[in-house]
């Protein structure tokens, strides 16, 4: 039972990823401006503001993941992409690629639940005949 939920939910995650994935090379990019700038401890969250190619102006809080862009302050501009389908809500940097990790931990997932699956289901081996029972 574990093994067919856990299957289940790793083809749910790759399935996931993979249309987060696609969803997000279809997007495109846009220079945006940095409204506010956040620093919690080692992470730093910013909020920019940006219009989309269709001219829909856009608001969007993310943490920061690229290196050079860890010391913007409000006013800055920075290059960000945006989703096809949803360009207020799934926007990164432009240089973030931690949206692979999770098609790999699905991956990875898939994998392992593919094989519980298959020992927890494959049939079972015939008995061994009586002659052999006591040996070892």
């Amino acid at each position: 039972m574990f093994s067919a939920f856990g299957l289940a939910l790793a083809i749910a995650l790759t399935a996931a990823g993979t249309w987060s994935l696609v969803d997000d090379s279809r997007g495109s990019e846009a220079e945006a401006t940095v409204l506010d700038v956040e620093q919690r401890g080692r992470r730093t969250l910013v909020t920019v503001q940006f219009e989309t190619s269709g001219g829909e102006v856009c608001e969007a809080d993310f943490r920061v993941a690229v290196d050079e862009n860890r010391a913007v302050a409000t006013g800055d501009r920075i290059r960000v992409r945006h989703s096809d389908s949803r360009p207020c809500v799934s926007v990164r940097e432009v240089g973030d690629h931690s949206r692979w990790y999770m098609i790999l931990i699905a991956a990875v997932l898939l994998t392992a639940f593919g094989i519980l699956a298959y020992v927890a289901w494959r049939r079972p081996r015939p008995p061994l005949p009586l002659r052999y029972a006591g040996m070892p």
